[in-house]
């Protein structure tokens, strides 16, 4: 096992002009597995959902991280915060996975030990001895910030400033005023046969697109517009020229988009929230691991104005790149048995890769990366 984490960080140490796939195995492997949970889920901040999705006193959004199950909850008093979903007894997940509602307190479902929305423990049934020391057994609380309206969540026990790294970003951003996206929606929520750096490298790069994607995405942002506009081991900017489809006599009487809002934004902030801004919206998908060979994907966006429900065309859009998206995933992972490849030589086009490649180097195995790069792309933008 030594050995193929040795080959792991090596390869994904390389810098753009030698680097290339990495190892077949750490798709596939169990201890890699426990090491990526440990050393990235466990420790660095992820993406949870939007700030939007939890305006309500009570609502929550539940989910497991990489074995964690966790819950982020908007108390009575306000706050939200995120805390331990395992019931301090005996373990038993408290509130059911994904969006709900706490009406009163969180019971859980097991032996009615009874928790405050905020995880102080208020009732143990049958404990006339007052055996049970309420305050050893509250929730665990864990670190929460926001950015651009998106929450994040840390499980260490000495976060890192998210902020400080992610308001670099904004400059880039500036042009979309994303201030006006105040509709939050939520999108799919699936589970692939696909190890989640599979489904991350996909996301993330554009160089697939006029295959995989021929029909949907390809049509509208080419493969041959995308470019990359800045990023490192942190975080990653690239963009694409969206195509034109309207008439000319449409664009005479509507008006010409200004530039560079004729092109969207891909921001990837690792491991696994991969965004897509234009300036009609800001739509994401996020992605978690289940194990070595499995992984979560959960959608969402905002907008300035809701969804029009009536609107089959853009939902049957976007779930047909979606399919495709896990069609090829799950196609690559039944590939990464082979023991026969050391891996292929990685493109310009794919220079995103290399960057989440070296995220991983980093927080994995403590590797000294590339810089912070900035093409000239980054100026229309700025």
């Amino acid at each position: 096992m030594t050995k193929l984490f040795d080959r792991y960080k090596e390869t994904a140490s390389l810098p753009l002009g030698e680097a290339c796939s990495l190892p077949f195995a750490v798709y596939k492997d169990s201890q890699v597995a426990e090491l990526e949970a440990d050393n990235i889920f466990h420790q660095q901040w992820v993406f949870v959902c939007a700030t939007g999705m939890l305006t309500e006193v009570g609502s929550y959004f539940a989910f497991t991280l990489a074995g964690e199950s966790v819950a982020v909850v908007h108390g009575k008093d306000g706050h939200i915060r995120a805390m331990s979903n395992n019931c301090s007894h005996r373990g038993t997940p408290l509130l059911s996975a994904g969006f709900g509602h706490i009406e009163k307190n969180i019971v859980c479902p097991y032996h009615a030990w009874t928790y405050s929305d905020n995880g102080e423990l208020k009732g143990v049934p049958f404990d006339a001895g007052k055996c049970v020391d309420k305050q050893r057994h509250e929730l665990p609380k864990y670190a929460l910030q926001e950015w651009m309206g998106l929450l994040f969540i840390n499980l260490s026990d000495n976060p890192s400033d998210l902020l400080s790294s992610l308001n670099k970003i904004n400059p880039y951003l500036q042009h979309y005023k994303m201030e006006r996206f105040t509709q939050v929606y939520g999108g799919a929520s699936e589970h692939w046969n696909s190890n989640w750096k599979l489904a991350v490298e996909n996301g993330i790069e554009s160089y697939h697109l006029f295959m995989v994607h021929r029909e949907t995405l390809e049509v509208n942002t080419p493969s041959k517009k995308a470019y990359y506009i800045a990023g490192d081991a942190d975080w990653s900017l690239t963009g694409g020229e969206i195509v034109e489809q309207r008439s000319a006599l449409s664009r005479f009487f509507s008006g010409d988009t200004p530039e560079p809002l004729n092109h969207y934004v891909l921001i990837y902030l690792p491991p696994g929230f991969i965004g897509i801004l234009t300036y009609e919206s800001f739509d994401w998908i996020a992605v978690t691991p289940d194990g070595p060979e499995h992984c979560f994907v959960h959608g969402g966006g905002m907008a300035e104005h809701a969804p029009d429900k009536s609107d089959k065309a853009s939902s049957e859009f976007a779930a047909a790149f979606l399919q495709e998206d896990k069609d090829i995933c799950e196609l690559v992972q039944s590939g990464m048995g082979s023991r026969h490849h050391k891996g292929g030589t990685l493109l310009e086009v794919e220079r995103i890769v290399v960057d989440f490649h070296q995220y991983l180097a980093k927080h994995l195995f403590g590797a000294q990366v590339s810089p912070f790069h900035e093409s000239d792309a980054a100026g229309m933008f700025k």
